[in-house]
């Protein structure tokens, strides 16, 4: 008997419903297929406004009869709107000659409202809060730990007189404990990343994006970055492989590394911590003050409509409305809890009462037309509408409020943090100069001493400060820090049996320079909080980017216009002048790499320095221009990866045509061919030539410029 061919069998046991899409817009499916030939070929198959997308799903090994697999429906970069629909099924593709093919039943899923997205990205912005909390306190936990480990091991090497044994069971258990523990927290950390990058893309998307919470969280994810280091991995490997071999003085070289480490993740991840509280804070109230807006906004259609629609529909669309209120105000609640000043608490706790006023008219109103009476329904929506109207005035204005408290706040620090910095610069001058003079050295010490313990307050004070905003770059607190280590050597050096005094001045005199350099660097960072218009600052921070790749665009217009005069003397001095506009950007993108805001700053400024010196030696071809005009485009792409600003690959790019005054004319020969019956000849008028005509009247009119005979 000839058993016919089945059909692939395919289901999707999860999510195997219909759902609503999550806030990242990716969908994990599981696939299962079967069939008795075997299975080739796998594919998801897609359908939404925007067009149809069919993505295969690989399959490992040699065609199998089952295959039981995970991949996630990416809807992310499909430009959806808010409540488009997305159909989707799976196809599987089978190993007979006829290559019959199967399908499962088709799945949909729902883009949530506007409203929907926010209230889930509240939702997950607290869940992300509490994470980051919990993981602090791991962290805390695990630096002392590892710091404890590290010195008992320390104290069993010294009362064994440095002799080399096995470790103990038990201590190698508690070191085995502690490395287990600190690879859960850097799973941790890189799973919050992960929310963050899913935070910041559904703050992007909309109607409205929410552009200064995406930039706060940018920057709380590369603090994350530079937290979750590949050394702090490698010194996790060498810890495990020193417990491995039950090597003491390896575990225990490897716990005192490991504990250095965890110090940096942790003040990064408190750093992250105070960041993300006031972004969140900052983001939820701008996210309740559009809910209030749409809530107002359809509670005017409700009232214009009321006296038409009918009665039940009405009553029901009221009654949605004032459940929408009363979220409202719940979320004004929670956002009060969250804030440190009283005033700013009463506040929005009076939104929060305003916004059940309103939803109790709206439950009032939607009585009143359940029963008929209209007119009474539409005043009563009016006085609702009225209420949420100041609801989202005052939810707005106490946002504004309570970033000019924040960034008040950071100036008054960094105030006391210069003037601080000011009295030990010349406190520490002073010491400097007593080592020159060979002064008592006990004297000198104490006072180094008393130098180094301010110098340590002041630097947990830049420290908490740099979480505050992200204006105030970290690399203030590592001047300080490094300032510090100077002053413990120049102690150092005068309190051996020998004393060193030409090495303890030279380490002081070190120390002033790098309070000095924190002292400039806290000028520019209070310059740039105090003309940031966000709280946080993040915004501000990439402005400069921007204006420097806009600088770089032109610089590069300038050198295109001199390329046809290369070789002319004429134009050496405008070469110099560019060289010069060249090493400025240098030294611009040298500062902001300094400051630690612009990650790829140090490669962009090597690029422009090597530009700078390539003009200055007059190395000026086709290849200079072409390196400036990539030069440009890294910056801004450097600019838009700081603001989140991709282009959509999807995207059909068009172009368009050159119009007359476009050309783009050097300075010289803009000057020669200004009057009258001489002028350079049109795009319109070169694109009737062929390429050939085109360079010979273009070198015509080069030699023109350069006063040589055509």
């Amino acid at each position: 008997m000839v058993v016919p061919d089945s059909i692939p069998v395919v289901e999707v046991p999860s999510p195997g419903v219909d759902t609503i899409a999550p806030l990242d817009l990716k969908i994990p499916l599981v696939i299962d297929a079967r069939d008795d030939h075997g299975l080739t070929r796998i594919e998801v198959l897609s359908k939404a406004r925007s067009g149809s997308v069919t993505v295969p799903v690989p399959l490992e090994g040699d065609a199998s009869a089952r295959a039981l697999l995970e991949v996630t429906l990416d809807l992310s970069k499909r430009g959806l709107a808010p409540g488009d629909t997305v159909r989707y099924l799976v196809r599987a593709v089978d190993n007979s000659p006829a290559k019959q093919a199967g399908v499962s039943r088709e799945f949909i899923v729902v883009v949530p409202t506007e409203s929907d997205q926010r209230d889930a990205q509240r939702q997950a912005t607290a869940q992300a809060q509490q994470r980051l909390d919990s993981m602090v306190a791991a962290s805390r936990r695990l630096e002392r730990q590892a710091e404890d480990l590290a010195a008992e091991r320390a104290r069993v090497q010294q009362q064994n007189r440095g002799d080399q044994q096995s470790m103990g069971f038990d201590e190698a258990r508690k070191a085995q404990q502690v490395a287990r523990n600190q690879e859960e927290l850097l799973k941790q950390a890189d799973e919050l990343r992960e929310t963050l990058e899913a935070l910041e893309d559904a703050a992007r998307r909309g109607e409205e994006p929410d552009t200064a919470l995406a930039r706060r969280l940018s920057e709380i994810g590369d603090e994350l970055n530079r937290a979750l280091t590949p050394e702090l991995r490698q010194k996790l490997a060498d810890l495990q492989k020193a417990l491995q071999s039950l090597d003491p003085e390896a575990a225990r070289e490897s716990l005192k590394q490991l504990a250095e480490a965890q110090e940096a993740l942790r003040e990064a991840l408190e750093r992250s911590r105070e960041l993300f509280k006031r972004a969140a804070l900052e983001g939820e109230l701008n996210s309740l003050e559009k809910d209030a807006k749409d809530i107002a906004k359809e509670q005017q259609e409700w009232n214009q409509q009321v006296a038409q629609s009918d009665s039940n529909a009405s009553s029901a669309a009221e009654q949605d409305l004032a459940k929408q209120a009363d979220s409202l105000a719940s979320g004004l609640d929670r956002a009060a809890k969250q804030m440190e000043q009283p005033d700013a608490k009463e506040q929005t706790q009076a939104a929060a009462q305003k916004a059940r006023k309103a939803s109790q008219q709206m439950k009032n109103a939607a009585g009143s037309a359940q029963k008929g009476q209209k007119q009474q329904a539409k005043k009563q929506g009016e006085q609702a509408e009225q209420d949420m109207e100041e609801v989202q005035k005052e939810t707005a204005e106490q946002r504004d409020k309570q970033q000019d408290e924040w960034k008040q706040e950071v100036l008054d620090a960094l105030d006391r943090a210069l003037s601080e910095t000011a009295r030990l610069s010349a406190q520490q001058l002073s010491v400097s100069e007593g080592f020159r003079r060979g002064s008592t050295l006990t004297t000198a010490r104490g006072e180094q001493a008393m130098v180094e313990e301010s110098a340590q307050k002041l630097l947990s004070q830049l420290t908490a400060l740099a979480g505050k905003n992200a204006l105030v770059s970290p690399q203030i607190a590592v001047a300080i820090a490094m300032a510090r280590r100077e002053m413990g050597q120049a102690r150092e050096a005068v309190s051996s049996a020998s004393p060193n005094l030409r090495e303890a001045a030279e380490r002081a005199g070190d120390a002033v320079d790098a309070l000095n350099a924190a002292a400039f660097q806290m000028v520019r960072a209070r310059d740039d909080v105090e003309g940031s218009s966000s709280g946080s600052g993040l915004a501000e921070a990439m402005q400069r980017m921007t204006q420097m790749a806009q600088q770089q665009g032109q610089l590069s217009q300038q050198a295109g216009g001199l390329l046809p005069m290369a070789g002319n003397a004429a134009i050496q001095q405008q070469l110099q002048q560019l060289a010069e506009q060249q090493r400025s950007i240098a030294r611009e993108m040298e500062r902001m790499r300094a400051e630690g805001q612009i990650p790829a700053a140090q490669e962009l400024a090597d690029e422009a320095k090597e530009l700078a010196r390539k003009l200055e030696a007059r190395q000026f071809d086709r290849e200079t221009v072409e390196r400036q005009e990539r030069l440009f485009k890294k910056m801004l792409d450097a600019g838009r990866t700081l603001r989140g600003e991709e282009e959509d690959e999807r995207k059909e790019r068009q172009s368009t045509s050159a119009k007359e005054g476009e050309i783009k004319l050097p300075p010289a020969l803009r000057q020669r061919l200004g009057g009258e019956g001489l002028r350079f000849p049109t795009w319109d008028e070169l694109q009737r030539l062929s390429p050939d005509e085109r360079r010979l009247v273009t070198e015509y009119f080069r030699r023109l410029s350069s006063g040589s005979q055509p």
